[in-house]
């Protein structure tokens, strides 16, 4: 027997018992002998005799079946449960995974919520700050080859060195992309990444009457077997003479750039001064957010 809406409020007071175990059709009166139970709306829901659940599909495949080649999206919302809680297969979507990404659907896997591929953009975030002297110079210069920890060397190819991490996370998920000691970014997959770089010395007279006022923030591109691909320099880094003292400044520069990475791809920031009559060494400006770095997959 089929039954009809009429049927099932009967059942619910207890009139035909026997028919419980028959299919049940809302809507229809004429439920298929496959299913345990049809609702007639705009899309047909079933439930089949094996317990899988079919909107607008005629034979599920699946516990829950909404390929029905028209309307068949699923919509999830946010939990707070943790994905212990949730337990492993779990699935929510996190509106407001980090600052400056995108939402994105997260699995359980019993122990933690993992975002699941592209994930939100912007990816890779890193950000970073430098607060001491210490950098190592890496080419033929003025200076030996070698690290210093009490200022700048002049007229030598040195990298920043010993920074401060801030941020270094995919979408939100920490990562170790970028290495703070050596100030070196490792890009973990092909893209287009925009980055910048900015150092400031500490005050100080700038003359140069022996040579031309230079500060030169660049940065540097290496592939996986360390060959350097490209250096990317400021246009900017050319300060005036100030004179003789007390006309102390504070000079420095900035580099920012959209640089397409290949996986393994390298990326480190170095400076280039030339800002005073003698070799000596210039302290940075240490009291936080003038030497800074930012990088963001696009």
């Amino acid at each position: 027997m089929k039954l009809n809406t009429k049927t099932i409020t009967f059942l619910g007071l207890g009139v035909l018992p026997h028919l419980i175990f028959a299919q049940i059709g809302i809507g229809n009166a004429n439920p298929s002998p496959a299913n345990a139970m049809e609702i007639n709306t705009a899309e047909k829901v079933i439930i089949d005799k094996t317990g899988k659940i079919g909107v607008g599909v005629a034979a599920p495949k699946t516990a829950i079946d909404l390929r029905n080649g028209a309307n068949g999206s699923m919509a999830i919302g946010m939990t707070n449960q943790t994905a212990v809680e949730a337990g492993a297969g779990a699935m929510r979507y996190n509106p407001n995974p980090a600052i400056g990404v995108q939402g994105y659907i997260e699995y359980s896997d019993g122990t933690v919520w993992v975002p699941i591929l592209p994930y939100g953009k912007p990816r890779i975030v890193v950000m970073a700050e430098k607060t001491n002297n210490n950098s190592t110079v890496f080419e033929t210069g003025l200076w030996p080859i070698g690290n210093y920890t009490d200022g700048i060397p002049g007229r030598s190819s040195a990298y920043l060195t010993s920074w401060t991490e801030k941020l270094d996370s995919d979408s939100g998920q920490p990562r170790t992309n970028f290495d703070p000691a050596t100030g070196e970014f490792i890009a973990p997959r092909a893209g287009v990444y925009f980055v910048t770089f900015t150092f400031a010395l500490a005050p100080s007279q700038v003359n140069t009457n022996f040579g031309q006022n230079q500060t030169e923030a660049i940065w540097e591109v290496r592939n996986s077997s360390d060959t350097v691909i490209q250096r990317i320099k400021t246009n900017n880094g050319y300060p005036q003479d100030t004179g003789n003292p007390p006309n102390a400044v504070i000079v420095g520069s900035a580099s920012t750039a959209s640089l397409y990475l290949n996986a393994g791809d390298k990326l480190r920031p170095f400076v280039w001064i030339n800002v005073s009559w003698d070799p000596d060494k210039r302290p940075l400006l240490n009291t936080g957010g003038y030497n800074v770095l930012t990088i963001v997959e696009q």
